[in-house]
């Protein structure tokens, strides 16, 4: 019996076998689907923060007083961070670094704002004006940044301007109420997105009206960050470590038990790739799971085809087919579910991802995740065959004859 022969033998036992068959291929589908969402959606979660550190800058270095050991993802101390303190003369120190082109510092303060007749909490950067602009990607889209000298005024995030306070828009020229004290807006940032660095919802002003908002929640002279830009020529990751050298110095503590974080852009990239590497393989077992029921229902499928059809194998084998060609007859009607199955859902977990675009929801199905799902389904297919392929070739002629 020839290969094409085979094929054609497959597909005329499947079609009298039509829901039985077209179940057994929905499993698969389903599988295949699943595979292609799931790390899709970790692909595209990949690609978005690979998008958003680009925009980061890879020349920015932000120093945090939160230490956390081993990183984030990097085990059980990664729980535990340590809560340090960054002063002014850390910003001085560091910027005297070879390397070090700018060294520009913040402050943050959790306080409440109101406008109009809505009041809410609102986190509030207080940041020198003519440094921190080069350490960030944000544009104006309305009016202007913070200038030197400025005294009560405002910078807001998109976010702040049309959803914060409702139906009232704060625009250029609005009156905020922050801590208490009446700031005028200078000017709107345009939406950025962004999950690293100054976001939708932040409210800049100067540095003076920072502290001065924090009041007692600072000591002297502290701030709560550090923001450098490296200079032109200079690595980056080693500036990063003559900068964790010369403030683990200042601090007088020991390079493995800082209190301080240096962030880089690759410390980022490192620490997000760790965590979505562990959620790519544990989406890609989950669906393999479906992978796995579907293989089984190819088992059951080819175990009762092969029941209902002893007797035609009888006849088969009294005709002269031996045992591997029937044996490779199942095979290949068994890789053919998988191949069909493996097919629909591929198109059909193409076109879940291209639904969840459009409902926001990013997801990147790559080219090789697509082929091994493929691949996967024609080899479960084959795989589920298998062992009632092997049964069928090992019943006697005779026997299969007389079988009711």
């Amino acid at each position: 019996m020839k290969t094409d022969d085979m094929v054609s033998y497959s597909l005329r036992n499947l079609r009298h076998q039509k829901v039985r068959t077209w179940l057994t291929i929905i499993g698969i589908v389903v599988g295949v689907a699943a595979v292609i969402v799931l790390v899709g959606l970790a692909d595209g979660l990949r690609n978005s923060v690979s998008d958003q550190l680009a925009a980061f800058g890879p020349k920015t270095i932000i120093i945090s007083p939160v230490s956390i050991s081993g990183g984030i993802g990097g085990g059980p101390t990664s729980l535990r961070p340590t809560l340090g303190k960054l002063f002014e003369r850390d910003a001085d120190r560091i910027s005297r670094i070879e390397g070090v082109q700018l060294a520009t510092r913040t402050v943050m303060v959790n306080t409440d704002m109101k406008f109009g007749d809505r009041r809410v909490s609102a986190s509030v950067m207080g940041v020198d004006p003519d440094g921190f602009s080069e350490t960030t990607s944000i544009k104006v889209s309305q009016g202007r940044f913070l200038q030197p000298g400025d005294k009560r005024v405002a910078v807001v995030g998109s976010g702040i301007a049309t959803d914060t306070f409702g139906d009232d828009e704060v625009r250029v020229n609005s009156i905020l109420e922050i801590g208490g004290q009446k700031y005028r807006v200078v000017g709107v940032l345009e939406e950025s997105g962004a999950s690293f660095g100054p976001g939708d919802s932040s409210v800049f002003v100067s540095y003076e009206d920072g502290r001065e908002l924090a009041g007692n929640s600072l000591a002297p002279r502290e701030v709560s960050g550090i923001r450098v830009i490296v200079g032109e020529g200079f690595d980056t990751e080693e500036v990063a470590g003559r900068i964790e050298y010369a403030l683990a110095s200042q601090h007088k503590v020991p390079l493995d038990d800082e209190d301080f974080t240096v962030i880089t852009p690759k410390f980022i990239a490192d620490q997000v790739n760790s965590i979505l590497g562990t959620l790519t393989l544990f989406l890609g077992a989950v669906s393999g799971i479906a992978l796995v029921v579907g293989g089984v229902g190819i088992s059951n499928t080819m175990f009762v085809s092969v029941m209902e059809r002893t007797k035609e194998i009888g006849v088969l084998k009294s005709v002269g087919a031996e045992n591997w060609q029937i044996e490779r007859l199942f095979i290949v009607e068994a890789a053919m579910i998988g191949l069909v199955g493996g097919a629909m859902g591929v198109l059909f977990g193409i076109g879940v991802v291209s639904l969840m675009g459009l409902f926001g929801i990013y997801a990147a199905p790559s080219l090789p995740t697509i082929f091994i799902s493929f691949m996967i389904a024609m080899g479960v297919g084959m795989a589920g065959g298998f062992i009632p392929a092997r049964n069928a070739a090992k019943i006697p002629a005779v026997e299969a004859m007389r079988y009711d």
